[in-house]
């Protein structure tokens, strides 16, 4: 993995950092071609997801499936999927992968999020996603405990601004929320739709105002693939 190391390191250190609503960015062409090719070949199949219903109060979560990459969750995968997500789990559950993370975030840590400057342990959750048809989440900031969001877009070859993620400002001025809770989209103005694009990754800083969420998808017969890596305070 030294290689894939080497690309992220360059790939994922974007040349200009958007502020509002919180720090993020959007990158192109995140890994080789060639890789990227492979990640989308190991892709299992949709029996081997499990259901994200369980683990959220959101109503669309049953459009939503999740394959954990642990080393310890890939048994039941095939041989040769089974080898290709045990070694992507041991390189981005490192501490190199994370350091790389975080990186583009330096400058912003102390003015953000200046409680993770002193933490000391943290936790990686890394998995597949597979959203499909009904799935949406309305405007959050996520839990306080999160720190930061990595999502890499496994799409087939579409560029679709509806499956994309998008960011919000709430229309009540200085609106911040500590807790994470989902709100209405009717009391946001959406800022900007990132789109779902071969190849692509957009990272954002956890914070009070880091409003996001996914217009429901209406589209019929389609799969929205991320990889999603997220860093958690222990």
């Amino acid at each position: 993995m030294k290689h894939l190391a080497e690309r992220l390191r360059d790939s994922l250190m974007p040349q200009h950092m958007e502020v509002a609503p919180s720090p993020h960015f959007y990158c192109q062409n995140v890994f080789e071609a060639d890789f990227f090719d492979a990640i989308r070949s190991a892709m299992p199949n949709s029996e081997h997801y499990g259901s994200m219903a369980e683990r959220t109060a959101n109503p669309r979560a049953k459009s939503r499936r999740v394959q954990p990459l642990s080393v310890d969750k890939l048994d039941h995968l095939p041989a040769q999927q089974r080898e290709f997500w045990v070694e992507m789990a041991k390189f981005f559950r490192s501490d190199e992968f994370t350091v790389i993370a975080l990186s583009a975030y330096s400058p912003f840590l102390a003015g953000h999020r200046p409680d993770v400057l002193s933490h000391t342990q943290f936790d990686i959750r890394f998995e597949l996603l597979r959203d499909t048809t009904s799935y949406g989440i309305g405007p959050h900031s996520d839990h306080p405990n999160k720190v930061m969001t990595l999502l890499f877009y496994l799409s087939a070859g579409e560029v679709t601004e509806s499956l994309g993620t998008s960011f919000y400002e709430p229309k009540q001025s200085g609106f911040e929320c500590p807790s994470g809770r989902h709100y209405p989209v009717e009391a946001f103005r959406r800022l900007k739709t990132y789109p779902y694009a071969p190849n692509t990754a957009l990272s954002f800083l956890r914070t009070n105002s880091s409003f996001h969420g996914v217009e429901t998808i209406t589209d019929h017969q389609v799969e929205r693939n991320i990889l999603r890596w997220m860093l958690w305070k222990r």
